[in-house]
């Protein structure tokens, strides 16, 4: 189809441009021509519009051929129909694209639609000359009125149901789990690397320089990028929000969906309204509905009521009403009406969700109603007075003839209308998704940076921020308490979803989404077309209402004549309308129309309205023929026209408010599609600058451990050539160091672990990789005398002195010198076997941690650092073999064992507890790592924990310096005390109790009142592991042991313990090391969903089962947990 016809050479040309892209297939560069030429022309004009509108709704037609998606392909096919029936000329293509629809989604509504326009477009088809598109056109349109009617016919002979596209979900489905593909290397190999950044350097990496990003984007997307940006930035700084909403066809921004709507309404025919305020359906109010909800429905006496009513009026007036409904009225017992009354409620309560109970229908209930009640002698006054048309109650007065007639005219008005409005929202939300953002985006207040929402240092953001606000923040302070435990930055960064690419910068904010856009716009205008003709049907059955009052008062005058007339005199019904229609002339309006259809159903006897207005010649001899028509039948035939009528407009205000709602639903669909969110414009190329940011720093980093690597090939080669010498010194330093006493003993547990006690600040051990800790000094600086113990020169006896003596005494009263050698190499042998028992156990238990696991795994590095020291090589060659799985070897597991044992001896003493033992393996695996990461303690164990403190009494606020330990230290015995005082409260909650115990004293020397205090405990991350050491009295009973044991909890949640913390910081214990009474040590681990035992120098696991079986198994063995392993549940995933 062509059209040429355009008033001026613009229009032609923006035309033609349209035409060439459309068949360039660059259909949105159409859309956005057509929209414009729109706006310069309007559509009011068919000669004007027809042009445009046979293109646009052409375009719309081959966009839903194109779609794959039902749902999408339902809103072209719906803007294709509005766009043809612009025009009356395209009433063929109009008929056409609704039969499509119709088949696409089982709609009897558009079936019919179909048949309409399909005979619309065969009368014009018939009106023009023949010729061989014209005659393809009329067997087009017959075929459609054929096949559409057969559609129909078979709706009626089976249930209506709403069609699932059961292959579309399907196939979504299948999709959906496609996408799911396995990480790409560089995702994994970055995963590694940012795992081992520093905190500080993980904060920093959220800042994005506004001058880097522009740079980055004139030289990818040129100067039109450049300029895209700087709009976007500017509108940011200006408004602080990065949400707006746009009109796509004229370019309008609104700050509020209120303005937006307002906006379509007004200026996009998104709004139907009739010419008459009056005429407009209006739904029944809040409190009716209420009253229908609520009430009881019982049925009423009403012939008791009645004479209540005519003999105490004054007491019904009285009756109380509480929601419409009075306990006043006699009730009776009829199952039948109660049925009856019980359906009807529910009907109007399903009217009243749905939103399409009118006004009229009610007042058409009242009216029903009242006509009863008249029948029985009570007039409509008297009804007002005792509030019967007030209440749905009164229907309760009706029997069940007249409930049936009630039901029979509800059961007409439809709930649903299946117009394909469900699809169109599930198309808009398919495109809407594109356009909400979760992270938050701000600036500092100097505009130069973006921030990038902290939240995605440590986990994923699960709600969507729909507001969009900017907040200005110094990004110092911003990212001060950030929590950098996560990598979910890196899974940001790599997401391709649709959000990202479904508005590729630097696109046009205007073509973002135009074809949708636009197809749900006319959408909504054809609903509100669809509303102008139920309100122009509407309009002709109240104009024929009105002129069948007129023609009933007609009758009405003349039987007041006839009282004065004989009855040759009189004139008939029939004779008196035949007269009035031939005074009126049928092109005077509306109204004179509507009075000569009337006149024609009436003296055709006709059951139903007749509308259309034939030609008047017929008409003329119509009415002629049935002059002498009776007047009782005259009568009859006003009634039931005027009862038709009646019935015929309610049901018509539910249609019309069922329109109304899907008007309202598709607007608001519209609105969601207009929003635009500047973020998802600028997340492309943010992402792209920091990717291209972070790979810069994993090259730089691997650069550095490359130099690193082979610096150390060459130290170790020039060990190699030492190797011999040194082993020969070193046999030798062991049989020296076995008769020394003064061997190096384990740090105290309160210099790794944090103990909880009433004491002045002390700075803690620095546990911070390149800081030498107290378990690593030289053999010759652990010989050394302390500097406190007093000399020998000022009189008095140092405390190791009289030790010595003591000793000395003790020896001279021993039986002999033999016994006593035997007593020590006794009390050694034990003491070494309990020692390697508490190593063993606590390797075990180490090994049975998923992120120590992981670390091992991922970063399999050399020890770098004290290279005399021999503990960390074996501790590497025990790492080694359990990476590589070679440990289950028979035998390797005790050779590695021993060599880690006999590189301690010589350094650490044998005495220590499994705590020590603990604390000694921790510190040694400091030397674990690259010069690019932290050490694997520091990045597994180590908390970075600040206290603080708020004197009460002189308000002075303390800082104590930051302190590292490895977990928190307690008396085993308090936990079971707290719980017996404090009830039955979680193992965290006897913690935190615990940790309230911990006071400081306001410094006096520093200005302080001297008043003890409460500590405040903040941490500056959370490591993947947290330690907790029970300190036992060992004289423990089994009961005891069971009830410390109960009292614990596999799962606790640290934010109880340390402030700034997200609620729900959950750790979950993984492995446990515990004590029993011979002095073995024992480890409890829990594998494969259920906790296992593990025995000194075997592999082999006893089953325990679930927790309640641990704490069984500590009662009845005297097992007493010292050490306990909890892992972040994160890390666990």
């Amino acid at each position: 189809m062509e059209f040429t016809f355009m008033e001026d050479d613009n229009g032609d040309e923006l035309f033609d441009l349209a035409k060439d892209y459309f068949k360039d297939g660059d259909h949105i560069k159409a859309l956005e021509v057509l929209e414009d030429l729109s706006l310069d022309q309007g559509n009011d004009d068919p000669l004007e519009g027809i042009h445009v509108n046979y293109l646009q709704g052409t375009i719309f037609r081959e966009l839903a051929g194109d779609s794959e998606n039902n749902d999408v392909k339902v809103t072209y096919l719906l803007a294709s129909v509005e766009c043809y029936s612009r025009n009356l000329g395209l009433a063929a293509f109009s008929a056409g694209t609704l039969f499509l629809l119709a088949q696409q989604i089982e709609s009897v509504l558009y079936y019919k639609q179909s048949v309409r326009k399909a005979k619309e477009g065969l009368c014009k088809a018939l009106s023009t000359q023949e010729g061989e598109s014209v005659n393809k056109e009329r067997e087009e349109l017959m075929s459609i009125i054929e096949h559409a009617e057969l559609r129909i016919a078979e709706s009626k002979t089976r249930v209506d149901s709403p069609v699932e596209n059961c292959e579309q979900q399907v196939r979504e489905s299948k999709e959906n789990g496609e996408t799911r593909k396995s990480e790409p290397d560089l995702f994994k190999r970055l995963r590694l690397y940012w795992a081992g950044l520093n905190v500080d350097i993980k904060r920093n990496f959220m800042k994005v320089n506004t001058a880097e990003l522009m740079s980055y984007v004139e030289i990818i997307y040129g100067t039109g990028g450049r300029d895209a940006l700087e709009q976007v930035l500017t509108y940011a700084k200006e408004d602080r929000k990065w949400r707006f909403w746009v009109c796509r066809t004229c370019s309008v921004k609104f700050s509020s969906p209120e303005e937006c709507k307002s906006h379509f309404e007004q200026e996009h025919a998104a709004q139907f309204k009739p010419s008459s305020a009056k005429d407009i359906s209006q739904r029944i109010s809040k409190v009716w509905a209420r009253k229908i909800s609520i009430g009881g429905w019982d049925p009423v006496d009403a012939v008791a009521a009645i004479e209540m009513i005519k003999n105490r009026l004054q007491d019904v007036k009285a009756f109380a009403y509480e929601n419409g409904w009075s306990t006043d009225w006699p009730l009776t017992v009829d199952k039948e009406r109660s049925e009856l009354l019980k359906e009807i409620q529910s009907l109007l309560v399903s009217f009243c969700d749905h939103k399409i109970l009118s006004c009229s229908v009610r007042d058409w209930l009242m009216h029903f109603l009242v006509q009863h009640l008249e029948n029985l002698e009570v007039s409509k006054h008297i009804l007002t007075d005792c509030r019967l048309v007030e209440t749905p109650q009164s229907i309760c007065f009706l029997e069940c003839g007249e409930l049936n007639q009630i039901l029979d005219f509800l059961k007409n008005i439809k709930c649903e209308r299946y117009d394909g409005t469900d699809l169109v929202c599930r198309a808009v939300d398919s495109f809407y998704a594109g356009t909400r953002v979760k992270e938050k985006i701000d600036f500092d207040p100097q505009f130069s940076f973006l921030l990038l929402d902290k939240r995605l240092l440590q986990c994923k953001i699960a709600r969507f921020d729909d507001e969009g606000i900017i907040n200005v923040f110094d990004h110092n302070v911003h990212y001060a308490k950030a929590h950098a435990q996560g990598d979910d930055i890196l899974s940001w960064l790599f997401d391709k979803s649709s959000q990202d690419v479904s508005i590729p910068f630097p696109t046009p904010i205007r073509a973002h989404n135009l074809d949708i856009w636009i197809a749900v716009l006319r959408a909504v205008q054809f609903t509100c077309r669809t509303l102008g003709t139920k309100y122009a049907k509407k309009l002709q059955y109240l104009d024929y209402d009105a002129a069948l009052t007129g023609a009933k008062n007609l009758c009405i005058s003349e039987d007041v004549k006839r009282k004065n007339l004989q009855k040759d005199q009189w004139n008939s019904y029939a004779s008196l309308l035949c007269k009035r229609c031939k005074e009126r002339d049928a092109r005077d309006s509306l109204t004179t129309k509507a009075f000569l259809c009337v006149v024609r159903d009436v003296l055709k006897g006709a059951s139903y309205p007749t509308l259309d207005f034939p030609d008047l010649e017929d008409y003329l001899t119509v009415i002629h023929e049935s002059i002498n028509l009776s007047d009782d039948l005259v009568l009859q035939s006003l009634d039931l026209l005027k009862f038709v009528v009646n019935l015929v407009v309610p049901l018509i205000d539910s249609k019309i408010l069922l329109i109304e709602n899907s008007r309202i639903i598709l607007l608001e669909n519209l609105i969601r599609l207009s929003v635009f969110d500047y973020r998802t414009y600028i997340r492309q190329p943010m992402k792209e600058v920091m990717l291209d940011r972070i790979l810069d720093m994993e090259s730089k980093a691997k650069a550095a451990a490359t130099e690193a690597d082979i610096s150390l090939e060459k130290e170790v080669d020039i060990l190699f050539e030492k190797e011999a010498e040194e082993e020969k010194k070193l046999q030798s330093k062991k049989k020296k160091k076995k008769n020394k006493s003064n061997k190096r003993t384990s740090p105290s547990l309160s210099s790794a672990f944090n103990e909880n006690k009433t004491v002045e600040h002390e700075s803690s051990v620095n546990l911070e990789p390149g800081v030498t800790s107290p378990l690593l000094k030289t053999a010759e600086e652990d010989s050394m005398e302390p500097e406190d113990t007093f000399s020998s020169e000022s009189g008095q006896t140092s405390p190791n002195t009289i030790n010595q003596e003591e000793a000395t005494k003790d020896m001279e009263n021993m039986p002999g010198e033999d016994s006593f050698s035997e007593h020590l190499e006794f009390a050694h042998g034990e003491a070494a076997n309990r020692y390697r028992s508490a190593l063993d156990m606590t390797l075990k238990a180490l090994l049975n941690i998923k992120a120590l696991q992981k670390d091992l795994v991922h970063n399999r590095q050399p020890f770098h650092g004290n290279l005399e020291e021999q503990v960390p090589y074996a501790l590497q060659d025990f790492f080694s073999a359990f990476v590589s799985e070679q440990i289950t070897e028979e035998g390797l597991y005790s050779y590695l064992l021993s060599n880690i044992l006999a590189s301690l001896e010589e350094i650490h003493s044998m005495s220590g507890d499994a705590a020590g033992v603990v604390v000694a393996i921790l510190e040694f695996c400091h030397f674990l790592k690259n010069p690019d990461r932290e050490s694997l303690v520091t990045h597994l164990f180590t908390l970075e924990e600040y206290e603080r403190m708020s004197c009460r009494k002189c308000r002075r606020k303390t800082n104590y310096p930051e302190q590292s330990s490895y977990g928190i230290v307690m008396a085993a015995d308090s936990i079971v005390d707290l719980k017996c005082a404090l009830g039955n409260i979680k193992f965290e909650d006897v913690l935190k109790v615990i940790r309230m115990e911990d006071e400081m004293m306001c410094d006096v020397k520093t200005g302080g009142c001297g008043t003890t205090n409460f500590v405040h405990h903040t941490i500056s991350r959370c490591p993947p592991i947290f330690t907790i050491v029970l300190e036992w009295e060992k004289n423990e009973t089994e009961k005891e042991i069971s009830e410390t044991t109960n009292a614990l909890h596999w799962e606790i949640d640290i934010s109880m313990l340390y402030e700034g913390l997200e609620p729900n910081t959950n750790y979950r214990l993984v492995s446990m090391i515990g004590c029993v009474e011979e002095g073995e040590y024992i480890c409890m681990a829990y594998t494969k969903n259920r906790w296992v035992s593990l025995r000194h120098e075997t592999l082999a696991e006893e089953v325990v089962g679930n927790w309640k079986g641990v704490v069984r198994f500590c009662g009845e063995r005297k097992v007493r947990p010292e050490i306990l392993f909890y892992e972040a549940t994160r890390s666990m995933a």
